[in-house]
């Protein structure tokens, strides 16, 4: 019985990293959120491959309450953010649902990728909770 048990939780946890190690543009996850934000999702948005960054997943943060420090409004999504693949699988949960068409992120990927070309831009390498909390800490200034 022992280890019929052992076979099945194998065999779900590897269901489950399996499913995250499929990412697809378009998808909504759930993921390991801050508490408080159980209801968070994580939209794929892009995914490209580089040299010095390998696979690098675009996404999109909604159901989150952060402050924001120049504004003083609470943000409630966050509508571009770039991420190692290894660290959104390591973030995502569930898939929660797959859609045709991803939101609007241009503007967020297009000044990503101009401040990547003249090497002043990565992706996130940390969960994406762990993310979201260090942006909370980090030195915010206004876009010109």
């Amino acid at each position: 019985m022992r280890h019929l048990i052992t076979l099945v939780l194998l065999t779900l946890s590897s269901l489950a990293f399996a499913n995250a190690s499929n990412l697809q543009e378009g998808q909504v996850w759930a993921y390991k959120t801050r508490p408080g934000e159980s209801e968070s999702t994580v939209t794929v948005l892009k995914i490209e491959q580089y040299k010095d960054l390998g696979q690098v997943i675009h996404v999109r943060i909604d159901g989150i309450r952060m402050r924001n420090p120049i504004k003083g409004n609470i943000v409630t999504d966050i509508p571009h953010l770039p991420f190692r693949s290894a660290a959104v699988q390591r973030s995502v949960t569930k898939l929660i649902r797959k859609s045709s068409t991803v939101p609007d992120f241009k503007e967020g990927y297009d000044t990503w990728r101009q401040a990547y070309d003249v090497g002043k831009a990565g992706a996130f390498e940390t969960d994406v909770a762990a993310t979201l909390n260090s942006l909370l800490g980090a030195s915010w200034e206004l876009k010109k």
